[in-house]
Parts: C-alpha cells; structure tokens; sequence
C-alpha cells in the first residue's frame, strides 16, 4: 500500500517541532483551598488519578498551614522535599487554587510565582459544580476541596480543549491595585450617599427651613454650615452677615449673600422643635459624611497618580492612560477601573474573548436544543460593564457633541432596533475599539473609525470632552447593565496549559 494512501483510520503525524513545543504532562498537581486564617493544600502525583478503583488520589494526605510567614515557608520547604525526593523541578508541578476575595489568596500566590511555580485560579463556584456533577461527590470539606482542585489541574492536562475546567491567569499586583482602589471608591461612594440621605431626613426636623437658602442640602458647603448651626433656633440667633460669613467659610462663597439673607428672613417666622437627641445623632453623622468624602478625595488624589504618574514619588504614568483618554469620554475613575478589570490586554487572544470577559457580547437565548433569539451574556465583570454602560450612556446624552458611536447609535434606532437592545450594541462597539486601541498601542482615530463604519465624516466627532458629569449616569448604568453579572472574574480563562 502506498505511503500516501489514506485509510479509515489514517492520521497525519506531527512534525518535529510540533512534538518539542508541545508541553509535557505535569507530575504533581497542586490543589490549595484558600481560608482567612489556614489554607489546606493536597499534593498529588499524577499515576494516583489512574487509579481504576479512583480511591488513591480520595486517600491523598493534606497539609493545613497557616495564612502568615511561618505557615507559608513550610508550605514551600514541603514542597521542595518533594521535588528532592523523587527528582523532579518545579515546572512538573501544577498549582490551582481559589481566588476568594482576591486579598486572601494574593500573598500566596504571589509566593508561588516569585519561586517560578505554574500557579493558576480556578473559580469557587466551579469547584462545587466539578465535585458534584463530574465526580458526583458530596462531601463538602477544606481537605477534599483542596483534592477536587488537584483533580482538575490533571483533568486539565489530559484535556485542554474541555470547558469543564477554567484555569485563569492570577491578576497582577497592578491589577490588583487598580482594582481594589476601585472598589474601595465604590464602597465608600455607596457609605457617603446613605450619610446624606439620613442628613437630609434630619434636617426636616432640625432645619425645615433650610431648603429655602440651597438647592442641594447633602452638599459639603451645606454640611459644614449645619455643624455651625445645628437647628433653626440658632439660626434666630445669629445676624445675617454672621450666617454669610459661616456660609462663606463652608465654601459656598458664590451664593453666600443670597443664602444669608433668605435664611434670615425665614428664620424670624421658623418652627422649631426641641430634639437634643436628633441633633447630637445629626452631628454625627454629618462628621461621618465628611470624613468618607475626604477619604474619597484622597483615593481620587491617588488614581489620578497611579493613571498620569507623579514624578515627586517616582510613580510613572501607566501606559494604557494615555491610549483611554484619547476616546471621546474618559475619566479617571473609569480607567482604573478598566485597568483594574482588563489587567494586561495581552491575556486575551481575541476581541470577542475581550467583549466577553467585560460582559458586552452577545448569547444565544437557548432551552433544550431550541434557540428563541440572543441577549448580552450574564457573564464578566460586572465594574467593566457598568463604565461600559456609562460611556455609551454619556456620549448619547451629549448631544451637542456627537461622537461615531452616538452616530452608530442612531443608525441602529433606525432600524426600529429596541433603545435598550441598541444601547447593548454600542456598548460592544465601545469594548471592540478598546481591545484594538490596547493591542496596538495606537490611539483612537474617529476618522478611521467612521470610514471603517461607513459613517460619513463630521469634525465635530474629533472633539474630547475634558470632564462630563459621569455620576449622574451612574444608577441608570447600573440598570441596564443588570444585577446578574458577577465581579469574583479577576482572571482571564487560558485555552490550554
């Protein structure tokens, strides 16, 4: 039979260098379930997962170390008895473990990586859904969580191209700074607004009046003014160039004259009620407001050095800040963010992986076999596509200023495409640029953007808007990206290992 005949069961044998890129099998598969205090690490050869009767791997002892230095140098000193004893080097070791909260696993795995061990991240959910589903084990321990986790590492090898099994990069120590900084702002923003709505529930019994003199009662001006004149009985007492001058001093210097006279004029006629308990209460929380508000300017302060640099600290700018702001709208709190979520842009090998991983793409709507139409994944990062949702939203507002994207917007709405539905869309247009902005380093260009649309050209679309409101969008944002999106996705999953 010839050489080149093919048969049923033919196949093409790979070449040389096809053999010698090919990474070889792990032998020992690491498994570490992550706690605040102890973590619990399994440490598994790979010939006890052939087992036929499956009970070797299950009868694998565990090591508990704790979460501080002496736990984790004995952790690593097991670790190199290991590879003394039976000869191996540390690129035959696989490591999984949880992200969990991202802080409690960080120093570890920052460990492993700094003594040149393959450490991945497997997330907590699909841990749970392996053992019971794959294994159909119900045990629900540290010990055996640690086993399942060295189970997948292998399962992982033998199959790369299986969806079972996530294996995610751990996120960078900038990422992670960028991220945490994130939600830290997030946190605190989401503390000082229920400060100022409990302020303003008192000032209804402590100053009814108020409102006649501001607009806006749960600003800074208006709360420093209160501590100085806790009720509208002090405000009886006090002349009206004293009350310009306190409101003066609380930064409120534009409307100090017209604020004064007002409040002098109502506060003759004011109802007032004895409350000594509200008023202390009030007080309290008005310097509760305060300090989070500085403490948000600070993080501000911050980010804004971490994103354009500060040469007096020797902190250089990073380099995605130059690459964001060069697209119609932008702000500091948004490009940490995406910093935060995106880490290094390199960890995704195409655009539809990228949209996906920020939560934009689309999905097909699917029960059984049938498939009813698409919608946008409850998959990603759910920060990421909140900001996503906000520049869409903010560029559309702008109407003075349109963009190539509001443009694109439009021509979507006349094709009788649902407004939300078309938000969707924008949103991943939004996400598509980015990802191509990142990975070649250049610039938003809305010329080229326009032509490669089929948009014609407007220089207006050249416009940077400097600073927008973006907080106003930020409610209406957090709607149309849904409550379904999760947030533990600091990692990116790999195609194979």
């Amino acid at each position: 039979m010839s050489e080149n005949t093919l048969v049923p069961f033919s196949f093409i044998e790979e070449s040389k260098e096809e053999q010698e890129n090919k990474r070889k099998m792990y032998q020992f598969f690491v498994g570490i379930d992550i706690g605040a205090s102890f973590h619990v690490a399994a440490c598994i050869p790979f010939h006890a997962f052939t087992d036929p009767k499956g009970r070797e791997w299950k009868r694998a002892k565990t090591m508990k170390f704790d979460a501080n230095s002496v736990g984790l140098t004995q952790f690593l000193q097991a670790l190199k008895q290991m590879e003394e004893q039976f000869g191996f080097q540390r690129e035959d070791f696989l490591v999984l473990m949880e992200p969990t909260g991202g802080h409690y696993s960080f120093l570890l795995q920052q460990v492993l990586l700094n003594e040149r061990y393959e450490v991945y991240l497997v997330e907590n959910s699909s841990v749970k859904e392996f053992r019971e589903k794959t294994l159909g084990i119900s045990e629900k321990s540290d010990a055996m969580d640690a086993k399942i986790m060295s189970y997948m590492g292998w399962h992982k090898t033998l199959h790369p191209y299986m969806k079972g099994v996530s294996l995610l990069n751990p996120a960078s120590v900038t990422q992670s700074i960028f991220r945490t900084l994130t939600r830290d702002r997030w946190l605190m923003n989401t503390q000082l607004t229920r400060r100022k709505n409990q302020v303003q529930q008192l000032l209804v019994v402590t100053h009814p009046d108020l409102k006649m003199a501001f607009k806006k009662l749960s600003s800074t001006s208006v709360l420093k003014f209160v501590l100085k004149y806790p009720t509208g009985q002090d405000l009886k007492l006090a002349t009206e160039e004293e009350l310009r001058v306190a409101i003066a001093q609380a930064g409120a210097k534009k409307v100090a004259k017209k604020a004064s006279k007002a409040l002098a004029e109502v506060a003759v006629n004011s109802i007032v009620v004895d409350v000594p308990h509200l008023v202390g209460r009030q007080e309290w929380v008005i310097q509760e407001a305060l300090r989070i508000e500085e403490s948000i300017k600070q993080i501000d302060t911050y980010i804004g050095e971490l994103l354009h640099g500060n040469p007096n600290k020797g902190i250089q700018p990073h380099p995605y800040t130059e690459l964001l702001y060069s697209l119609p709208f932008m702000s500091d709190n948004w490009a940490c963010t995406l910093i935060g979520a995106i880490g290094n842009v390199d960890r995704f090998n195409t655009y539809k992986e990228f949209k996906k991983y920020l939560g934009v793409s689309a999905e097909n709507k699917q029960s059984g076999t049938s498939v009813s139409g698409s919608r946008m994944t409850y998959s990603g990062v759910r920060d990421a596509r909140r900001v996503l949702f906000q520049m869409a939203m903010i560029m559309l507002a702008t109407k003075s200023q349109p963009s190539v994207f509001s443009t694109y917007y439009q021509r979507l709405i006349d094709r009788k495409m649902n407004g939300k539905k078309a938000i969707g869309h924008m949103c991943g247009k939004i996400a598509k640029i980015l990802y191509t902005v990142l990975k070649t380093g250049q610039k938003y260009d809305p010329k080229k953007h326009a032509e490669a649309t089929g948009i014609p050209w407007n220089s207006i679309y050249d416009k940077r808007v400097k600073k927008g409101n973006t907080e106003q969008f930020y409610q209406a944002a957090l709607d149309y990206a849904g409550a379904s999106t999760t947030d533990d996705t600091e990692v990116v999953e790999v195609e194979d290992i």
